[in-house]
């Protein structure tokens, strides 16, 4: 599995996860990834999806083959879990302690990221978790990650929350590789879809909307 950080041919290289008691949960993986894709992860659960995603990360060593980052990767995760944020301070006190700016300068990066007029200096703490998952985007964005791993990202959210999200989302234009089952997520999103299911995956070029 090679994941580009430019516009340029890759090799693709085949690799095999062994899960839980040396049963094999993916075989045979040949995907090329080059920056600014969306790539969604779709499947059953338990199928394995997640373990794609910490094989990316390098947070698991594949059985046989090899993860290749580009040599500019710069990975960003998202946590589902949000623990991440410090809930005392504000919307703008968080960016501007990810990376030193004028005010100015982060008001107007967070507008990006739909923070807009006063909702800069809400705690936290008082957002609601769609504004939480949007804070979380833009502090991957201000760290310079060029790719995103998404894990479940509008679990949780609400119609609106969702909305405002993939609006973030679309903002960003690194690359992008995203486990979901919201099928309206993935019509909207994917350009290439990966299939896990029964300890093999299908690569399907272009997205499939037969295959959500």
């Amino acid at each position: 599995m090679e994941l580009a950080s430019s516009d340029r041919d890759i090799r693709r290289r085949a690799l095999s996860v062994a899960g839980d008691g040396d049963r094999t949960r993916a075989e045979g993986v040949k995907l090329a990834v080059q920056y600014g894709e969306r790539v969604a992860l779709i499947g059953p659960n338990g199928a394995g999806k997640t373990t794609l995603l910490r094989l990316i990360a390098g947070q698991l060593a594949p059985t046989s083959g090899q993860v290749r980052p580009g040599a500019s990767i710069r990975l960003g995760v998202m946590a589902q879990e949000q623990d991440t944020l410090d809930p005392a301070r504000t919307v703008l006190e968080t960016a501007l302690r990810e990376r030193p700016m004028s005010e100015t300068d982060a008001r107007g990066f967070l507008h990006y990221f739909l923070f807009a007029g006063d909702t800069v200096f809400r705690k936290v703490g008082n957002c609601s978790l769609g504004e939480r998952s949007r804070l979380q985007l833009a502090l991957l964005v201000l760290r310079g990650c060029n790719l995103l791993l998404l894990d479940e990202p509008l679990n949780h959210l609400d119609v609106d929350g969702r909305e405002h999200f993939e609006a973030a989302l679309d903002a960003y234009d690194g690359t992008v590789i995203a486990v979901s089952h919201d099928r309206a997520f993935l019509r909207h999103f994917a350009q290439h879809i990966v299939e896990v299911r029964d300890g093999w995956v299908r690569i399907i070029e272009g997205g499939d909307d037969d295959a959500l």
